[in-house]
């Protein structure tokens, strides 16, 4: 599966999209671990952490995440997420970004049959 990004998605699903919870993965960004946020509000947040070594003995030699700050990433793009679906399918999911603010959510399958219709549709 490799390393991905993990989004929490607070803005709204198209109509008829069941997932089992708010989070999604990502191949689209960074890959390494990142945790974001899509808040209700459309903005695109990135949770900051830094880590450090535990301190209880039953944890000697590992490293806890330490979050830092909440960074309004002012992303411009598009990315892909996906999760489970409640009939255990995948959800996949395109999402526009402009300057910063959220566009709309629609189902990966949509997105792929208008492009496609797009291409097929030229003389």
């Amino acid at each position: 599966m490799g390393m991905f990004d993990t989004i929490q998605c607070e803005a709204d699903l198209p109509d008829g999209c069941t997932v089992l919870d708010r989070s999604f993965q990502t191949k689209s960004l960074r890959c390494i671990g990142d945790n974001l946020t899509i808040t209700k509000q459309g903005r695109f947040i990135l949770h900051r952490i830094r880590y450090e070594n535990a301190s209880s003995r039953k944890q000697r030699g590992m490293l806890i995440p330490v979050p830092v700050a909440d960074v309004d990433t002012e992303f411009h793009g598009d990315i892909e997420m996906y999760g489970s679906a409640a009939d255990n399918q995948l959800a996949r999911y395109a999402v526009r970004f402009t300057h910063g603010t959220l566009e709309w959510i629609r189902p990966l399958d949509e997105l792929e049959e208008i492009h496609s219709l797009l291409l097929t549709d030229r003389p």
